[in-house]
This record gives structure tokens, C-alpha cells and sequence, in this order.
């Protein structure tokens, strides 16, 4: 089966259930309200059956045999009791979690979104989605009373974007983590350009993510990569406004970037 695939032909479905191809044949006649219309196509076109019918499936076998009471089985359908465990377990497991995209796809569907093709971020925009993702760690970590569960993904993604809209602004050649590397570059870059000097907050920010995480890891990782070996507090909507003030920046040196 395709990586991206999520339709399964009879045989797999007999593979499956361990029960006869007729059988979900069988099943696919007398229940196709309940599946796709692809589980029962027209003549000459092979069946293909998605992860959603394979929960109908797997409940109808339960209740299936030698004289199935078929109406019952309908009702138990029609309650959405094959959307429960176990019968949820078989959906879970035979969908992928990269899939081709649905062909009803449109705006309606919130749950999940489409990458690649023409959906890839650029540096600047990956930076964007990395520092959006450390705001909404800091709100979700301030809702709690355990801030401390979701500290180190906050300060990673935060360094993240720190990395990546200096690496937007500077076009390096050589890519690794070296933030004080990127940080000087940037600052050439203003006042050649420019003849603008960097803030000594900016500065300090880039430069506490360095002294405390030079490789990109201790916050991947865990504590032991650590160059600073005391305790320290991390006031987390200090960072977040600080991290909104960064941004900023690298959004107006863009824009006077593409304005000239």
C-alpha cells in the first residue's frame, strides 16, 4: 500500500477480517448507506473501501453471522456506536498520518491542513509559525498551574525563530546554529544598507539564547547540554513581549528591504 494511501481494495479487507472475499462483498451490499460510494462503484471498476468504512466493517463483523440480523446491525450503525472503541481503533490504525488530500476539501475543514506542493513556507514565514507557536505555548502554559511542563518547548521554539529570521535576513551559505555568527552579520548588514545600529535589547536576546543554548539542542534535548549551570527564572510573558518587539524588527527590515 502507498505510503499516502488510505483506500484499501477487497482483498486487503478480507486480510484484514479474516473472513472470505465474497463476505465483504457481502457486507458492502447490504451496508452501503453506511460506506463510501467508492465500496460500491459501478460495474467494472474495482472496490476500494476508505479508513472511515473499515469502522463500519469491523462492527458489522462483529455482530455478522451464520443468519445476521441485519436490521440490528443497522440500528447499531445508525446510533454511531462503530465510532467507539473498539471499532475507532481500526480508523486509527489504518490512517496514515500523511494522507492524500480529500477531494471535498474546502475552508469548512478546521482539523487539519495541507503541506507541501505550493503550501511551504519560506525562512521568513517558518519563523513567523515557529514564534506563533511559542505565543500559544506561553498562553497555554499561563492557563495552568504547571508551567514548568511546557517551559523548554516555549524557549526552544522561540530560539528556533530567533535562528531562522536571522538566517531569512542574512542568506547564509554554511547553515548551522551559530547565533552570534548570524548576529553580526545582521548588524553589518543595517548600517550598510541602512546606516541603522541595533537596539541593545535585540542584541541581548539573541545573545541570552546563545550563552544558554549555542547549538540549537539543550531545549530539544534536555538540561545536561546546559552552559549555564545555575538556576535561573524565566519570566514567560516577558519573553513573549520581547520575542513580539524581535519580530518586529526582522518585519520592518523586510519591509524597507522590498520598499528599495
Amino acid at each position: 500500500m502507498p505510503w499516502n494511501s488510505t483506500k484499501f481494495g477487497v482483498s486487503e479487507v478480507a486480510r484484514m477480517f479474516e473472513v472470505e472475499r465474497d463476505v465483504v462483498k457481502t457486507w458492502a451490499y447490504h451496508f452501503s448507506d453506511y460506506l463510501s460510494a467508492e465500496a460500491n462503484p459501478a460495474k467494472g471498476i474495482p472496490r476500494q473501501f476508505s479508513a472511515e468504512d473499515l469502522r463500519v466493517l469491523a462492527y458489522v463483523l462483529m455482530y455478522w453471522e451464520e443468519n445476521p440480523d441485519l436490521e440490528h446491525i443497522r440500528y447499531g450503525l445508525n446510533t454511531d456506536t462503530h465510532l467507539e472503541r473498539p471499532f475507532s481503533d481500526i480508523f486509527n490504525e489504518a490512517t496514515p498520518f500523511f494522507q492524500e488530500p480529500p477531494e471535498d476539501l474546502d475552508e469548512t475543514w478546521r482539523h487539519g491542513t495541507v503541506i507541501g506542493g505550493m503550501t511551504g513556507f519560506d525562512t521568513f514565514g517558518l519563523a513567523e509559525s515557529y514564534k506563533l507557536a511559542g505565543d500559544m505555548l506561553v498562553d497555554a502554559a499561563l492557563s495552568t498551574t504547571e508551567t514548568y511542563e511546557l517551559i523548554y518547548p516555549v524557549i526552544y521554539n522561540y530560539r528556533h525563530a530567533t535562528e531562522l529570521y536571522l538566517k531569512d535576513a542574512v542568506q547564509p551559505k554554511k547553515l548551522d546554529h551559530n547565533l552570534v555568527w548570524l548576529l553580526q552579520e545582521f548588524k553589518m548588514q543595517l548600517t550598510t544598507e541602512f546606516n541603522a545600529a541595533l537596539p541593545q535589547w535585540f542584541e541581548n536576546i539573541v545573545l541570552a539564547f546563545d550563552d544558554f543554548d549555542p547549538g540549537s539542542i539543550a531545549f530539544r534535548y534536555g538540561g545536561a547540554s546546559f552552559t549555564k549551570q545555575d538556576e535561573v527564572w524565566v519570566d514567560l510573558p516577558h519573553m513573549k513581549t520581547n520575542m513580539a518587539r524581535l519580530s518586529k524588527v526582522f518585519q520592518i527590515t523586510r519591509h524597507r528591504r522590498w520598499a528599495n
